[in-house]
């Protein structure tokens, strides 16, 4: 039932970039920024039935350089990376 989301980013050095507005499914992903971020944040703006979100499923793409890898307790391995935008 959601209609539109905003995704707003935040650079390594702290700068916020213009966010981003679309329908979920169809985002202008030409607007996403090309530089590294730390954070991103998506706001649900509109539904289709004036409610809360509801059975909504995020998938996030990010794309990174592999900074440390270690192995956890257990049969997982472990990748951490900063997150950074495609």
């Amino acid at each position: 039932n959601v209609e539109e989301i905003m995704v707003s980013f935040t650079t390594v050095s702290g700068d916020h970039i213009p966010p981003v507005r679309g329908k979920p499914t169809a985002l202008p992903t030409d607007h996403f920024p090309s530089v590294k971020t730390v954070q991103l944040v998506i706001a649900f703006i509109r539904t289709t039935d004036h409610t809360s979100p509801n059975h909504v499923t995020i998938s996030i793409v990010a794309c990174g350089p592999g900074r440390t890898t270690h192995i956890t307790e257990g049969k997982f391995l472990v990748i951490c990376m900063p997150v950074a935008s495609r």
